[in-house]
């Protein structure tokens, strides 16, 4: 007869998969119906598995694909491009894409162009969907153009399945223009969030998240987007004390290093690190005020307002707004 591991017998194999899929303490894959010894061994199975939509960050399983790519477009903390619409499942992931795709190279840069040109020559002109060489990349091109089994974007190099997908995808924001300037660098963006990002991820004069979370609740924005009231400092900043975590080699358990805050493991102490050092165990800073979402990040809830989810505002608004912000926002984070 099945048999659980919690030693209950049953008469039939349906039985014990209802069993397992319903005990919360049973580490079981109910999608796949296999048990395992362990829910380290169920989550690894979700991390490494391609039939299942998991946030490897968060832990959390999600029902599709589609809900997992939300997922990750509404959390400013998490491997995902949003210029491009694309998930990563690793920041290394990101860095290499930021580095290696067209649409992310600096287009008044000449001797990048130059480069780029050159490695582009260079390059054997092959359609791998196609299995078929060409003469050179003008005839590649061509092909590419011509074919009904493409519908290729060449500002992007991605393939698309339908026509209608690329005409959806070439009116989209992806083909914005870099026409937004950093306040405190000559550095240009597609989208407000960016900026945002930028800032708070230190890529800017030093300047870290949480002095972009401080001027941010200072600014007083109507409506109001700061979760709580801070107590304003003399100098009528934001006062308050950040907590700054590390780790040690004691933070491996034998097998790896685990985050003593969420329990969550990693292969080296310099991944544990720089997880600690992230904004995962930052509080709630920010919330949507019209459908009250949280977000730790000003450029999360930028991001999200951006989609038009919920609809908040408008695209334009949204830059029309953060334009409006940016001299004020400047002199407080440089006080």
């Amino acid at each position: 007869m099945p048999r659980c591991d919690c030693s209950r017998e049953f008469s039939t194999s349906e039985g014990l998969h209802a069993h397992s899929r319903a005990k919360a303490d049973h580490a079981y894959c109910g999608d796949c119906r296999r048990p395992f010894s362990s829910f380290d061994a169920l989550h690894s199975h979700y991390r490494d598995s391609a039939d299942h939509d998991y946030c490897n960050d968060c832990r959390r399983l999600f029902s599709s694909f589609d809900a997992l790519h939300t997922h990750y477009r509404d959390h400013a903390d998490h491997p995902y491009c949003k210029e491009c619409n694309r998930l990563f499942f690793s920041s290394n992931a990101l860095n290499q894409h930021f580095e290696n795709s067209p649409i992310h190279q600096d287009a008044t840069d000449n001797e990048s162009e130059h480069s780029d040109e050159s490695d582009a020559d260079n390059e054997p002109a092959v359609c791998s969907a196609c299995e078929r060489s060409f003469v050179d990349r003008l005839s590649l091109y061509q092909h590419l153009a011509a074919s009904s089994k493409h519908n290729w974007c060449f500002v992007c190099s991605r393939d698309f399945s339908t026509d209608t997908a690329l005409n959806q995808h070439s009116s989209s924001r992806v083909h914005k223009a870099r026409d937004l300037n950093c306040p405190l660098c000559s550095k240009t963006f597609k989208f407000p969030s960016a900026i945002a990002l930028h800032i708070e991820s230190g890529g800017c004069r030093d300047i870290h998240r949480h002095q972009v979370t401080a001027v941010i609740h200072a600014l007083e924005l109507v409506p109001t987007v700061s979760i709580s009231h801070r107590i304003q400092g003399p100098s009528g900043t934001v006062s308050r004390t950040i907590t700054s975590y590390t780790a040690s080699e004691q933070a491996f358990n034998g097998t790896a290093y685990e985050c003593y805050l969420c329990h969550r493991t990693f292969r080296t102490l310099v991944s544990l690190n720089a997880h600690l050092t992230s904004p995962a165990h930052d509080d709630d800073e920010f919330k949507c005020p019209k459908c009250e979402r949280t977000y730790k990040l000003i450029s999360g809830l930028i991001q999200h307002i951006e989609t038009e989810v919920c609809g908040l505002a408008r695209f334009e608004q949204v830059e029309d707004h953060t334009n409006a912000l940016t001299a004020q926002f400047t002199r407080l984070l440089k006080l």
